[in-house]
């Protein structure tokens, strides 16, 4: 992440959407959607629902905590959204540093 250093948390995006709540989060620009799955499905009590071809790209699909989220890759960029704008921010948080932390696994 471009001027921050990897004990920061991720910066958090508050641009709400009408048709897709919340936009809370893009994957820094190396990783693809399959890498953005591969880090979720190893997160406890993530549920993921589907992943899908769009017209652009594709959609993820996915829940935690009782909250729904999407996430698709236009123009090969992941963006994520919160179906509802008022998730809490530890959710939301708690997704993105899964996503930009690296896994133990070898």
């Amino acid at each position: 992440m471009a001027g921050g250093s990897s004990d920061e948390p991720p910066k958090l995006i508050k641009s709400t959407v009408t048709d897709t709540g919340r936009h809370f989060f893009d994957a820094p620009a190396h990783m693809s959607m399959d890498d953005c799955v591969i880090r979720l499905i190893a997160m406890d009590g993530i549920d993921i629902a589907s992943l899908v071809p769009a017209e652009i790209g594709q959609w993820l699909v996915f829940q935690l905590d009782g909250y729904c989220f999407t996430a698709s890759d236009p123009l090969r960029e992941v963006w994520f959204y919160a179906d509802d704008p008022e998730t809490p921010e530890a959710i939301l948080q708690k997704i993105a540093l899964h996503i930009v932390t690296p896994s133990n696994a070898s």
